[in-house]
């Protein structure tokens, strides 16, 4: 949840579900800045945007995974019985089959739980099969997703950028793990993308470099994993997924 501080690190990363209205602009906007970031995919993304992930892997961005259907596996936090381990492994490793065979390598070995619901149990059970869960920090999620409809959430996409600025000059700021979406309902003038170009040349100026998780990872300690070690068990887990 939480990168190391003293570095003025910012993860920003993005999670691609079932729609991509805000990809391309979200993509020029770190080519440009010559930015890398993690960006976390389903299996249903992979499927209908094929010419968006190939141009992130070429874009060096670190892919990690969204599970292949975006489904509730623990909703009020605990678990639903339906997903099993056989079941919820099936639904990762369908998602990075998916990815292999359009780009010829295994995502990154990280993942994130859609709506944020993960357990203990369920980060044990991805782990056995060589993912580790990347959440966000407290108060980064930037709900841009969130349309007028969503009244108690909505901010626009000015407000957004300005209280993630805020965020980051609190005293635990630095190591933030921030969350946006590559998908958007909002009209494109109300997207946060629209200013986030000068949003990270300001962060830029003022010090802030922004990472993957990996980096994050790395600094903390934690030991590197080898996503090619995963690859035998793609095929299994994208025929059980498909069951």
């Amino acid at each position: 949840v939480q990168g190391p501080r003293g570095q003025r690190w910012i993860c920003l990363t993005f999670d691609g579900g079932s729609n991509a209205e805000a990809t391309d602009e979200v993509l020029e906007i770190l080519r440009t800045r010559k930015l890398r970031t993690t960006i976390f995919l389903t299996g249903a993304f992979i499927r209908r945007y094929p010419e968006k992930v190939l141009r992130m892997v070429a874009d060096g961005h670190e892919v990690g995974n969204h599970t292949w259907s975006h489904p509730h596996l623990a909703p009020g936090g605990q678990r639903d019985p339906q997903w099993t381990q056989a079941r919820f492994q099936a639904e990762l490793l369908a998602a990075d089959a998916a990815f292999q065979r359009l780009t010829g390598r295994p995502m990154a070995p990280l993942w994130r739980a859609p709506y944020g619901e993960h357990t203990p149990e369920l980060r044990r059970w991805a782990e056995a099969i060589g993912y580790r869960h990347v959440h966000w920090s407290e108060g980064a999620d930037t709900l841009d997703w969130a349309t007028p409809q969503q009244r108690t959430l909505y901010r626009n996409g000015t407000a957004i950028l300005k209280r993630l600025k805020e965020r980051m000059n609190r005293p635990d700021g630095d190591g933030l793990i921030v969350l946006m979406h590559l998908g958007s309902e909002r009209n494109e003038e109300d997207r946060p993308t629209r200013g986030l170009g000068s949003f990270l040349d300001d962060c830029i100026r003022a010090g802030w470099r922004l990472v993957p998780a990996s980096a994050y990872l790395e600094a903390l300690g934690h030991p590197a994993w080898d996503p090619q070690r995963r690859i035998p068990l793609l095929d299994a887990g994208a025929a059980e997924a498909r069951k």
